[in-house]
């Protein structure tokens, strides 16, 4: 007996990226980054869904044509009576490469060790219906032989970065494949059923308007096996200080739900809230309520350089 399974998915994946691509890693200003997210959603249903994910990635080496970073990722997820969970711990490094002053080309691997477990007394079976009543001490009749299990999982993906150091005009396009061996998922002995590859294609970019103004723009497409997932997204972003910006959004799953976002970025401080409006057919049980998620990410932020001091004459 076993189940199809599908990645971790989140709508703020510009804010969670080493998930998608290692070839992200050591892709921001600065030398360290750390990072949360949380998302619950399908609250009205029975079967809520909660995952969460941190990161945190560290520059090596950073010289004026090439990067080397390594980065660490922890993902958790859990769902249904159950609790039928995913938990992936993971290393990932980057090498980049500059092409030009403005653009980078970053090429990065991934090695992760994933459980996934199921809390069987918490599940009832045809089986256990004697005729009048449910008899959950009834044998299940299931042949599961285990409820967790631990297998690798490779990764790899590239990314091409482009910043303008004239303007705020930047912009990121990459290609990650995780689960290159297809890790083991099923719980019982005589299967063999192993996760699909998964396909990544991520777009960002903004766009200096004015100089207060950014014009911003996102998108990530998945596949894993027959399932797909295609998110796009545009919005303002406002400076109210150099240090400070507040951020709306508006994305669109396409045929599952439409996802308001505001961020801020404070000093070396990013946070963001989402929320997904759901519009597919599943919507009758929702009610349109789809999930909540929550990010944030902290980073170092290059110093600012010294300036010029006149010096005293020593006597």
């Amino acid at each position: 007996v076993w189940s199809f399974a599908q990645d971790l998915h989140y709508s703020q994946f510009y804010l969670h990226p080493l998930h998608f691509n290692p070839a992200q890693t050591g892709n921001f200003q600065g030398m360290w980054r750390a990072g949360g997210i949380y998302r619950g959603q399908w609250a009205s249903v029975p079967v809520n869904y909660r995952s969460f994910g941190g990161s945190f990635d560290y520059k090596l080496r950073q010289g004026e044509t090439q990067t080397q970073a390594l980065g660490l990722t922890l993902q958790h997820d859990e769902a249904g009576d159950g609790g039928l969970n995913w938990t992936q711990i993971g290393l990932s490094g980057a090498w980049a490469q500059a092409l030009s002053e403005t653009q980078t080309i970053a090429a990065g691997f991934g090695l992760s060790v994933v459980q996934r477990s199921v809390d069987l007394s918490g599940l009832r079976f045809k089986n256990q219906w004697n005729g009048d009543v449910l008899d959950p001490s009834a044998p299940s009749g299931e042949l599961l032989n285990r409820n967790s299990g631990l297998s690798p999982s490779l990764s790899a993906g590239v990314n091409w970065h482009y910043q303008n150091p004239d303007s705020r005009n930047g912009a990121d396009l990459g290609l990650g494949a995780a689960h290159l061996n297809r890790p083991r998922i099923n719980f019982a002995d005589d299967e063999k059923q192993q996760l699909p590859m998964r396909f990544v294609v991520s777009a960002r970019g903004a766009l200096q308007m004015t100089e207060q103004t950014d014009l911003v723009g996102f998108g990530l497409g998945q596949l894993m096996d027959q399932n797909r997932e295609i998110i796009a997204g545009a919005g303002l972003r406002r400076w109210l200080d150099p240090l400070t910006a507040l951020q709306f959004s508006l994305a669109w799953r396409v045929g599952d739900a439409v996802v308001p976002a505001v961020q801020l970025e404070r000093d070396s401080w990013t946070f963001g809230l989402s929320y997904d409006w759901n519009i597919s057919a599943f919507d009758q049980a929702t009610r349109g309520r789809g999930g909540i998620e929550l990010t944030a990410v902290y980073r170092t932020l290059p110093a600012p350089p010294v300036k010029t001091l006149k010096t005293c004459p020593v006597f």
